[in-house]
């Protein structure tokens, strides 16, 4: 999968370039179903992203249900982490978020 998947692509309005725009993340709220992770050695959020939802290019749902992605897809060997399991209804609000069709 692509990582600009979610990422709508525009035209530069003076030189008319294409580019790429910001990407809106929705907030993620805990949930019972939520998986408790602690990470180990060599786990990404890509990674993690693939493990538990098939899809790579999801990892940002992972960092933003933690609030701790700071550019760095590593994290500390031993974090507790929350995956979120109930993905379809934060898919869909990033779509609409985003304008994605």
């Amino acid at each position: 999968m692509s990582r600009y998947k979610y990422t709508k692509i525009e035209s530069d309005k003076i030189y008319k370039n294409k580019v790429l725009t910001s990407t809106e993340y929705p907030e993620i709220n805990a949930s019972d179903t939520d998986i408790i992770y602690y990470v180990k050695y060599d786990d990404t959020y890509m990674s993690l992203a693939h493990r538990f939802y098939g899809d790579q290019s999801l990892w940002w749902i992972i960092a933003r249900a933690n609030n701790n992605f700071a550019g760095n897809f590593k994290m500390n060997i031993g974090e507790k982490i929350i995956i979120p399991q109930e993905i379809g209804e934060i898919v869909k609000q990033h779509a609409k978020l985003n304008q994605i069709v």
